[in-house]
């Protein structure tokens, strides 16, 4: 009788997925843990396009000058997080989890930076 850890399994399994180029169960969990994230990042961008302009005629209309409404860093806000979410994951294809994770990690780090910077220039 051989003592097997499942831990191990599983990543050695994911590891030989990830050789061939693709996902194992343990990597498409990580995918979709990290993806729920980057979902919740693209939400707020979506509801910052639509509330903003709300709040700029809101402001118009007690006399303060407020300019245009910055279009184009609305619609970079809500392009940026599914473009580093690709970006992480077809860059960690042939990667094992760990490496995954950092990646999209990462990416999830660079998303935040990149979001509060269009929010200081806007």
């Amino acid at each position: 009788m051989t003592d097997t850890d499942p831990v191990e399994d599983a990543l050695d399994t994911d590891s030989r997925a990830a050789a061939r180029g693709r996902l194992g169960w343990l990597s498409l969990t990580v995918a979709i843990v990290f993806g729920l994230l980057y979902a919740y990042d693209l939400w707020e961008a979506v509801n910052n396009a639509i509330e903003l302009p709300k709040q700029y005629a809101a402001l118009e209309t007690l006399g303060v000058e407020v300019g245009e409404v910055p279009w184009t860093l609305i619609i970079a806000n809500m392009l940026i997080p599914p473009a580093i979410y690709l970006l992480a994951f077809v860059l960690g294809m042939r990667r094992n989890v760990f490496g995954k994770a950092v990646l999209f990690a990462v990416g999830l780090a660079l998303v935040a930076v990149l979001t509060l910077d269009i929010i200081a220039i806007a």
